[in-house]
């Protein structure tokens, strides 16, 4: 009967830990894809695009 409480707490360890590794994974992944981009001033003659830009 020890080893049953010993086993159920262990079990629920895991679930604990694997848990708030779900979520602080999570987390890191939506801060690093935000990114901040200022178009403040910027002042051109035409487009501002990055890259081909095709117009008919």
């Amino acid at each position: 009967m020890e080893y049953l409480t010993h086993l159920t707490a262990f079990i629920a360890g895991l679930g604990t830990g694997w848990s708030l590794k779900v979520i602080i994974s999570n987390k890191r992944f939506n801060l690093s894809r935000k990114t901040v981009t200022r178009q403040d001033n910027n002042n051109v003659g035409g487009d501002m695009a990055a890259g081909d830009i095709h117009k008919k």
